[in-house]
């Protein structure tokens, strides 16, 4: 339990310090940093749905409550590790540390063949005074992988969007990547 605790620990920090080299490299001008638009910005906000994060489940899925039923949201585009796999209970504690009983808007992208609603999924920056996008995040802090089997529905930009961000974690060796080749959750799944 200790030992657990200690690598938790440890990852908050290492998120700490990505989320804060990330922010620096964003802000200087000369980096290959990714420019994060705000996508909430660009969309009028009736198109959005209010919920309230009750449980996050792993990295890339999570129980809204809206009004006074629930759904399950599977995040859109994107793959986090699973529970049992390498980085999985460390994306799914980034998760929650962004969306955890936070207040979110959905951006509904209709069903997975599990009924869960799939979804971008924005939370409120006090920091930024903005709503930042979710998917993109885990992205950024190296806790999933883009899906691109599954983002034809994207416009070209968002798909360019995540495609940079993912190689920028990449090239940073942020998160999951830090491994040299780290399986991804479609291969761990089908694994024999």
């Amino acid at each position: 339990m200790l030992k657990w605790l200690f690598v938790l620990s440890r990852s908050r920090r290492k998120i700490h310090r990505v989320t804060k080299t990330f922010r620096q490299e964003r802000n200087d001008q000369s980096s290959c940093a990714p420019k994060i638009q705000n996508q909430a910005s660009e969309r009028k906000t009736h198109e959005f749905i209010k919920a309230r994060v009750r449980q996050v489940i792993d990295g890339d899925t999570a129980i809204v409550t809206i009004g006074r039923s629930e759904i399950v949201v599977r995040l859109d585009s994107i793959d986090c590790p699973e529970d049992g796999q390498y980085w999985g209970d460390i994306a799914k504690y980034g998760l929650i540390k962004i969306v955890g009983g936070q207040n979110v808007r959905l951006e509904e992208h209709g069903e997975d063949n599990y009924g869960r609603t799939l979804a971008t999924m924005y939370v409120w920056s006090e920091e930024k005074n903005e709503w930042l996008n979710v998917n993109e995040r885990m992205v950024t802090l190296g806790h999933a992988w883009v899906m691109r089997r599954f983002y034809d529905h994207l416009t070209e930009d968002r798909k360019e969007r995540l495609n940079r961000l993912e190689r920028w974690a990449k090239s940073k060796k942020v998160g999951l990547w830090h491994q040299n080749e780290p399986t991804p959750p479609w291969k761990w799944r089908n694994r024999e």
